[in-house]
């Protein structure tokens, strides 16, 4: 205890004797209409400040920036000048001038090592420039022509409303925290890759899925599954295999009958036109972060925030209109869509990637951690168990991402699905015979004990 103490007060120490507080250690990048900026030992090198703003070398930004640059050595004030604007930015002041008019910041332009850094967002928006920060890529993204990014995103979800059939790729990396019995800690990494094909009318699904765990550093494939989806008038249907110790895989089915799910997840004009209004109701903050090429494509990167009020709208119109549960299946459905629609599971960011050729949509990443941990303890619960404080924790440390690439749009390559799996044993059916089994057994002990 008295070591970590120690430690702890040296690295305080450190930190606040710096020259500069930095509020990371991390590499920043500067992209000018999606070109990167180059700096090197001489210009020097942006960072995040202590007021958690980025500071960048002011005359190699500047310059790229297209600004003619001076240095008041006597006032100590950089001076940039575009068009008709003057922006002077005096060292260690907490305000800039823009053509004569001073404007207030949160933090200060200084000098280290003996060059001049600036606090790059409020001076390239006085230069009525876009700035964003791309958190993921540690990337301040400058925009000197205006970029509707809600157009560009909007546009891109009505083009998918159009998708006859495409090809997914899916990979989700999980990693949680579990203590074990000595008191130590250990990480458990679980990741799933899904290969999925789709088609929209009637919506079918086929899904490759394997996933890796990883414990302690050892990694073991577990089987891998197939499975297939239908969607008729009636509900869902959806066949599961998995590889047996023979290699062959082993089926079962399962079936959903219920109108209003397949309503809700149908691929109609009505179910899209409704879609859409939600979708546009509850997308906030959407943010262009400039060009980027892979795979020979031109690639728009943006992101966008949906509320996830949209999720308790979604779930509390869908339980309101639910008929009476006629069997257990059916009620235990409406009690997971009552409690889905009180959860809060927080708002979604979303990185996607458009083609700029096609304006459509063709990857995405997000991030599930807080989803995850917010759903679990309503699923137990659900369930009619209650989370243990312990294990809501454990929850909590939980660490999930996924990415998905969209392939093949239009032009993905048909399915059937197997025979053995269309003659599967219903799950339902064979919980039935358990659950019969089960009452049998029971009738038989309690007669052997009255023998």
């Amino acid at each position: 205890m008295k070591r970590n103490v120690f430690v702890l007060s040296l690295v305080l120490i450190l930190a606040l004797s710096s020259v500069v507080a930095f509020a990371d250690e991390i590499t920043v990048n500067v992209n000018i209409d999606s070109t990167k900026v180059e700096f090197n030992e001489d210009l020097g090198f942006p960072f995040i400040d202590e007021n958690n703003r980025t500071q960048v070398p002011f005359r190699a930004t500047l310059e790229k920036y297209g600004a003619q640059v001076e240095w008041n050595n006597e006032s100590r004030v950089a001076i940039a000048t575009k068009g008709e604007i003057v922006v002077e930015i005096p060292i260690d002041e907490n305000y800039i001038i823009k053509n004569g008019e001073k404007i207030t910041v949160d933090t200060s332009a200084r000098i280290v090592n003996g060059r001049t850094y600036l606090p790059i967002r409020p001076v390239i928006v006085a230069f009525g420039s876009d700035v964003q920060w791309d958190s993921k890529l540690n990337t301040v993204v400058l925009t000197t022509e205006p970029v509707d990014a809600e157009a560009i995103y909007f546009t891109a979800n009505e083009k998918s409303y159009n998708w006859d059939n495409y090809d997914m790729k899916a990979t989700i990396n999980m990693s949680i925290d579990v203590p074990d019995d000595a008191g130590s800690v250990q990480t458990q990494e679980l990741d799933m890759n899904m290969d999925m094909t789709i088609f929209m009318n009637p919506l079918r699904a086929k899904v490759k899925a394997a996933m890796p765990i990883t414990v302690m550093g050892t990694e073991t494939l577990q089987p891998i599954m197939d499975i297939y989806m239908t969607i008729g008038e009636k509900g869902l249907t959806q066949y599961m295999g998995m590889l047996d110790e023979k290699g062959e895989f082993s089926w079962i089915k399962q079936t959903i009958e219920n109108e209003l799910f397949a309503d809700l997840i149908k691929n109609d004009i009505e179910t899209i036109k409704k879609n859409d209004e939600l979708t546009r109701k509850y997308t906030e903050d959407v943010k262009y972060f400039g060009k980027y090429t892979e795979d020979g494509k031109t690639l728009l990167r943006l992101q966008y925030t949906m509320s996830g009020d949209i999720y308790k709208e979604m779930f509390g119109q869908y339980s309101e209109i639910m008929p009476e549960p006629a069997t257990e299946q059916e009620a235990m459905a409406a009690e997971m869509m009552k409690s889905l629609a009180t959860i809060d599971l927080g708002d979604l960011t979303y990185i996607i990637y458009i083609d700029e050729a096609t304006g459509e949509m063709v990857k995405m990443e997000m991030d599930l951690g807080d989803m995850i941990a917010a759903i679990m303890p309503a699923v137990t619960g659900m369930l009619g168990e209650e989370m243990p404080p312990e294990a809501i924790e454990i929850f909590k440390s939980i660490k999930a991402n996924m990415v998905t690439e969209i392939l093949n749009i239009n032009s993905a390559e048909d399915f059937e699905i197997p025979e053995e799996a269309l003659n599967a044993q219903d799950i339902n059916e064979m919980l039935k015979e358990l659950q019969q089994l089960e009452t049998e057994t029971e009738v038989e002990a309690g007669i052997q004990e009255e023998l």
